[in-house]
């Protein structure tokens, strides 16, 4: 396993908020904003972090009938997620990329320009 910085691990536990059996409410929207202004990736970096890295993995907890809704682990997502080089986003099909796509729009209402 390649080690994984802080920030990359902090930006994956919150992003990973989206993908709970939860309701993403302003609380959450605003602890996903700070986290990204915090651990100061660009724009592009979080797009291709939340999509090339979180949605792949996580995507399937939305589909499941008894989705985890308490959150991963720091070890759960270092031993199954993985930094990915490509910046260029791959953005997932169907309900549930739409979904996120949504919740992550709230998001992007409190960061800077160029984050929507």
């Amino acid at each position: 396993m390649n080690p994984v910085d802080s920030n990359r691990l902090k930006t994956w536990q919150a992003l990973s908020s989206l993908f709970l059996d939860t309701e993403i409410d302003d609380l959450t929207c605003d602890y996903i904003a700070r986290v990204v202004l915090e651990t100061g990736y660009s724009p592009k970096e979080i797009h291709s972090i939340l999509w090339n890295e979180v949605f792949p993995v996580l995507e399937a907890n939305l589909r499941s009938v008894a989705g985890e809704w308490a959150g991963w682990t720091d070890e759960w997502l270092l031993e199954h997620l993985s930094a990915s080089d490509e910046l260029e986003p791959r953005k997932g099909r169907g309900s549930i990329a739409k979904e996120i796509a949504r919740c992550w729009s709230q998001v992007a209402k409190r960061l800077p320009p160029g984050y929507a």
